[in-house]
């Protein structure tokens, strides 16, 4: 393994991080505000420090591949250097937050998950608020590019089922994939701007309809507001981020190829459709429990039972209300979606949903070799096979999650929490949700009132959720290193 082209790639990552921070201080510098200063302040000592780790790594770049190994160190060395640079601004804002808030702000930003410590954000200066914004759409760019080109390099909980045939990839990584990398970036930026401009039309001012795209589109769900989508009167402005939120949660690949196309391939594919089924059913359970309570009228509640749903279901975390007073039936219902997620190859987190029809076909396939064992069947999900590998993968990764949700409800319930506040907060961290439930930390709160140790296991949980478990976990194998 060689370190000195581990630490090129992330001097480079780092670099680009403190090239973005110039948006949020121009921002400041034209509203006036003096928290430009932590931006510069940031970005001065961060730019330092990439620099010269490009500089001292440069000549140890001989090839663009890299190996299992290094991959998986890459992975996880990148999820947690960058937040790190990321949290310097919020660290020198006056003093209005310390190391460990502005720590968990910059995972939660950079992980899509959400979950804040600030409020009164409508009192923020637009630097905060820009830079909060474009820490989620630089995630969630990255998100993509883990999930597509990495992840399935890797054999991560099932990953490879969308891993890209080709030859000289047994020990490789970084092949020939990466050339989607700048068409990725085009479809990201082109559905930023369409998203930017619906949200404007809609009713939003421009600050407010460029932090939302940014937000929306990257599942990440930080608004300009307390209230967040609750704060907009304009029905208009729910839609649109419905629909961001759904295009969001939807694979990146599938809109570069119905663009080429001018097809509906996107349609086409059996985890999409897989995934609109499952919106669909929620948004009529949610929808119909709003009505038949006589909680609102029909109309109101198709609309906040979709904005809801999608927001939940994509591990956005925008609020329309405070569905946790909806009684336990509707809290019932967000609870289990926490836990499904969007499609894979999208900014969306949780288990996601090729897993789920992955585990149908398991279960499936054992309940027909209960009463005919001799008897062999093959498990097709779309044009591919699943063989044994993957279902192991697939039944590793749901181990891991389970016991990560066990694990961090136990730590946090140690550092004074109720059951209901720490088992949500798992729940939430490690799908990259952002509210969880209970009066603390549901759609109404915030996690700033929670004590910095359990602020500390839900980093954890936020970086571990994001990398699928086992890209982190494998490098705490003594083996690994030997």
């Amino acid at each position: 393994m060689q370190f000195e082209r581990l630490g090129y790639v992330i001097g480079v990552l780092m670099m680009v991080t403190a090239i973005f921070m110039l948006a949020p201080m121009i921002a400041d510098l034209m509203a006036g505000s003096e928290d430009w200063t932590s931006f510069a302040r940031a970005g001065g000592i961060v730019g330092v420090i990439a620099g010269l780790m490009i500089m001292v790594t440069r000549d140890h770049w001989p090839e663009r591949n890299l190996t299992l190994r290094e991959a998986f160190v890459i992975t996880s060395l990148s999820w947690l250097a960058v937040p790190l640079a990321g949290c310097l601004p919020f660290y020198f804002m006056a003093d209005r937050l310390d190391f460990v808030d502005a720590w968990f702000e910059a995972v939660s930003g950079m992980t899509t998950t959400g979950a804040t410590v600030l409020s009164n954000l409508q009192h923020e200066p637009p630097g905060v608020l820009l830079w909060r914004s474009l820490l989620q759409w630089i995630g969630g760019v990255g998100i993509i590019l883990m999930a597509m080109i990495v992840l399935p390099f890797l054999r991560v909980g099932g990953m490879q089922i969308f891993r890209t045939e080709s030859s000289d990839r047994s020990e490789k990584v970084m092949g020939r994939e990466t050339a989607i990398i700048p068409q990725i970036a085009i479809a990201f930026i082109l559905l930023t701007v369409i998203l930017m401009a619906a949200y404007a039309l809609a009713g939003m001012t421009m600050f407010d309809a460029v932090n939302h795209a940014l937000t929306t589109i990257s599942t990440g769900g930080f608004s300009t507001h307390d209230a967040s989508l609750g704060h907009y009167e304009q029905h208009a402005v729910h839609w649109v981020a419905a629909a961001g939120m759904f295009c969001g949660s939807l694979p990146i690949i599938l809109f570069i190829k119905s663009w080429q196309h001018n097809s509906l391939d996107i349609l086409r594919d059996v985890q999409v459709r897989g995934f609109i089924k499952i919106c669909a059913t929620a948004i009529i359970s949610v929808t119909a429990y709003l009505a038949l309570t006589d909680q609102y009228d029909w109309a109101s509640a198709l609309r906040i039972a979709t904005v809801n749903v999608l927001s939940i279901i994509s591990t956005t975390g925008y609020a329309l209300g405070d569905f946790t007073t909806w009684g336990p039936g509707a809290t019932g219902i967000f609870l289990i979606l926490m836990f499904l997620g969007g499609c894979t190859g999208s900014t969306a987190g949780a288990i996601k949903t090729y897993r789920l029809q992955a585990m149908v076909l398991i279960t499936r396939r054992y309940i027909d070799q209960l009463f005919s064992p001799n008897r062999v069947i093959l498990m097709q999900y779309g044009n591919r096979q699943l063989d044994e590998t993957i279902v192991l993968s697939i039944l590793a990764f749901l181990t891991a999650f389970a016991g990560s949700v066990i694990g961090v409800t136990l730590a946090l319930t140690l550092f004074g929490l109720d059951v209901l506040t720490a088992f949500s907060g798992a729940v939430t961290a490690i799908t990259n949700v952002g509210p969880g439930l209970g009066p603390i930390i549901g759609p109404s709160g915030n996690f700033a009132p929670l004590p910095e140790p359990a602020k500390v296991v839900l980093i954890v949980a936020m970086i571990l959720g994001r990398l699928e478990f086992f890209a982190l976990l494998v490098l705490l194998s003594p083996r690994f290193w030997r």
